[in-house]
């Protein structure tokens, strides 16, 4: 807007400087004629140009005064914008679920239904163009112009929507997860989809609370976890003063979330060919109140267009992908290697970047970088500094190691199933942290270079899938 202004005060500029060039050009005489010319001219030239030119000079003045008045209310309205600005960066946290006037007017049609996520298909509305939010779950539940009404805050930009935490007025706060670039399907279809995910109960699986279709909208509804997600808790910080080290425990128990999750994904799927998971990555593990891990946005990979899922999903990192355009299950257990490794290095993982929030961190292909170290024998180099000196739990790390490095297996055949991974992790000791200051990396330089790295996978055992189930 304040373009507009100043261009209209460079039009209005250029209109009154050839009436200002006219009333000088009319008040001068000319000097090249004689003298008594001169004073007959004067005396007898009573011409129209004489009898308008006060007429001239009286528009100039107007002219001149309303562009002082113009040029002070763009002082003025300068003054208020810049105020605004300041305003708008005091709360730029503060943003709307809905920003624009009509996508409220839209969001009035819908209606609040409580729905037992068990019952198959949709009854509350047959109409294409409207739809309901739908709670999935009794532990929750408000109005919709809670809703409408509720200040948020946005949370990220994620690779299929934008994310915001909704601070209801009364009630909880929830993150709404608005859907991009979903493949074309009914709303039928998405409500079964929906329902699907919604059946799979695990402790550390993230519940999805309820959903919203429309053919402008499509929204997912979860419970908001106050200590964000496992990828900032380790990255954010590195090298300043106030970082709070990611100890070695809370990594071991990152792990084991994640392995459990994922193996009852690949337990309770129902259709062989299908991808449980699709994307695990640590920003799609989040942290609650107490620490406690859940695995979020599994199976969106049966709601996104498949050209979006193929650029932007990990499981189409693997090299069956890469080489045959070719995912399974097994890509799962790739990329949750991939996220040990991260774990244990500190570094981010090619898996885990994101383009869209930072340009210039595409992250390190770790499986190929951890092979190489383990190759060339510098595998004191491969543990993150923040757990590396703590010598007592030195086992537990080469053991991690060597699970994750059995997951990146470049043939997804040699790749372990789940039940077993699961298991291996669940063996690893829990070493309460303490201020061990110890520095002894021979026995895991030994430990990564010997036969260990590719000891055979054993079979799963009965009762670990009967607990996962």
């Amino acid at each position: 807007m304040k373009f507009s202004k100043i261009f209209k005060f460079f039009i209005l500029f250029n209109l009154l400087l050839p009436l200002y060039k006219n009333v000088i050009a009319n008040q001068q005489l000319p000097n090249n004629d004689s003298s008594s010319s001169s004073s007959s001219m004067v005396e007898n030239d009573k011409s129209p140009n004489d009898s308008s030119s006060p007429f001239t000079l009286l528009l100039f003045i107007i002219a001149v005064i309303l562009l002082v008045v113009l040029f002070f209310l763009f002082i003025i309205y300068m003054k208020k914008y810049k105020a605004l600005k300041k305003q708008l960066e005091n709360n730029k946290n503060i943003l709307p679920i809905f920003k624009a006037e009509e996508e409220i007017s839209h969001y009035k049609n819908m209606e609040i239904v409580v729905r037992d996520p068990k019952r198959t298909v949709v009854e509350e509305d047959n109409s294409e163009g409207s739809g309901n939010l739908v709670f999935l779950s009794e532990e929750i539940h408000f109005e919709l112009d809670d809703l409408l009404k509720a200040s948020a805050e946005g949370l990220g930009k994620g690779n299929f929507g934008n994310c915001y935490k909704a601070m209801l007025e009364k009630g909880p706060i929830v993150v709404v997860k608005r859907m991009r670039e979903l493949k074309p399907m009914d709303k039928q279809e998405f409500v079964k989809q929906v329902r699907g995910i919604a059946e799979w109960k695990h402790p550390n699986l993230m519940p999805i609370l309820g959903y919203y279709y429309s053919k402008e909208e499509k929204l997912l509804l979860y419970k908001y976890l106050p200590n964000g997600n496992a990828y900032n808790r380790l990255h954010d910080g590195r090298g300043k003063p106030t970082r709070v080290p990611f100890r070695w425990s809370s990594r071991l128990a990152v792990a084991r979330g994640v392995a459990r999750a994922l193996a009852y994904l690949h337990l309770n799927i129902k259709s062989p060919d299908a991808i449980p998971h699709g994307n695990l990555k640590l920003t799609n593990v989040l942290l609650d109140e107490n620490d406690s891990v859940l695995v979020t946005d599994y199976a969106l990979i049966s709601l996104i267009s498949n050209s979006l899922a193929s650029q932007r999903m990990a499981a189409f990192k693997s090299p069956e992908f890469q080489n045959q355009k070719k995912i399974s299950r097994k890509s799962d257990v790739r990329s949750y290697g991939c996220l040990l490794l991260e774990l244990l290095t500190g570094r981010i993982s090619s898996d885990s970047a994101n383009s869209s929030q930072d340009p210039n961190n595409n992250g390190v292909d770790l499986a190929s970088w951890v092979h190489r170290a383990v190759r060339e024998e510098w595998t004191a180099e491969i543990f993150d500094v923040e757990i590396s000196a703590k010598r007592s739990a030195n086992a537990g790390m080469v053991r991690l190691l060597q699970i994750a490095i059995r997951c990146c297996e470049k043939s997804p055949e040699l790749r372990p199933e789940m039940s077993e991974v699961v298991r291996e992790v669940e063996k690893i000791a829990v070493i309460v942290d303490s201020e061990d200051d110890g520095d002894e990396f021979g026995s895991m330089e030994r430990s990564l270079t010997d036969d260990s790295v590719s000891a055979a996978t054993a079979t799963p055992s009965r009762s670990t899938e009967d607990d996962l189930r």
